[in-house]
């Protein structure tokens, strides 16, 4: 239960930018939440950064992990990614192998060599836990390299990362919805102005607050060819007086339109009631015999 995003952008050279932000909600061990003192923002390379989502402890351990195999390089994002999503495969087959086979006394080979000789039923149902099994971990990549700026996120089982160049910004957490539809609503685009950026990356994060589980604390950063530089508490105030300036200059432009709105609501019209006197009711059906035709004289 949190919120992380990243959105590229160009600054006045043309360089490529990514900016990044996250709350500090901590979930620990899956069902503790607190907000930390510590940022979710942990470095992957001199240009990249990994954000996590889900159980802090196990989503710590995978961007450390990570960082280490290329410690030392500046690799590109696309292997950094790789990297990242194969060892959430490895952990989360650790993870599964713990909680679903050992207390049967089986691990992945025993169970599979011997599955023949298990009772069919039960065979399905661990089988089918197995392959449900969710780490309940997503993580963020966002940096920059040789071939420009990008977003990976990886997600359960992981082995393979999502890039997102194309649509310019990502989300994970519970709050990623609300990015999304904030971001879609700013119409970003890879070729966004920088400081542009921030502020939507800004609003973003803050509009993404009614989720649950989103903090109110928030963490930034920029990330490009010099390297990750974090925002400062004083730029990150700035940030949220053009926020809540933008938001009083709209709430107070509509209520001067709206007070202008000419929207009188007409009385209802009554329905139409019966013509001539005719009653609505059904009539009986005329079943009186006819009389005797009258006769000349």
């Amino acid at each position: 239960m949190t919120v992380c995003l990243a959105a590229i952008c160009t600054d006045d050279e043309g360089q490529p930018r990514v900016v990044i932000a996250s709350d500090r909600m901590v979930t620990y061990p899956g069902f503790i939440e607190f907000e930390h003192t510590v940022p979710k923002i942990a470095p992957a390379s001199p240009c990249a950064v990994t954000m996590i989502s889900g159980d802090t402890l196990v989503g710590t351990r995978l961007a450390r992990e990570t960082a280490q195999a290329t410690y030392g390089s500046n690799p590109p994002l696309a292997q950094i990614a790789q990297q990242l999503a194969l060892n959430y495969e490895a952990v989360r087959h650790q993870w599964v192998e713990t909680q679903v086979l050992s207390p049967r006394g089986l691990n992945f080979q025993s169970f599979y060599q011997g599955h023949a000789g298990f009772n069919g039923q039960i065979t399905f149902a661990i089988d089918q836990t197995l392959t449900q099994f969710d780490l309940q971990i997503e993580l963020l990549l966002a940096g920059v390299d040789g071939s420009g700026a990008h977003l990976y996120t990886v997600h359960n089982p992981g082995r393979t990362p999502r890039e997102h160049d194309v649509i310019a910004y990502a989300a994970v957490g519970s709050g990623w919805i609300h990015v999304m539809q904030s971001m879609i609503g700013f119409h970003h685009s890879p070729g966004a102005p920088f400081k542009e950026t921030l502020y939507r990356v800004y609003a973003s994060k803050r509009r993404a607050e009614v989720a649950p589980g989103v903090g109110t604390e928030m963490d930034m950063a920029v990330i490009s060819h010099a390297g990750i530089q974090a925002l400062t508490q004083e730029q990150l105030r700035e940030l949220e007086g053009i926020y809540n300036t933008i938001r009083a200059d709209s709430q107070s432009v509509l209520d001067s339109h709206l007070s202008e709105l000419v929207f009188d609501l007409q009385p209802p019209v009554p329905p139409e009631g019966p013509r001539g006197g005719e009653s609505d009711e059904p009539q009986p059906p005329d079943d009186t015999p006819a009389g005797p035709a009258a006769s000349g004289p």
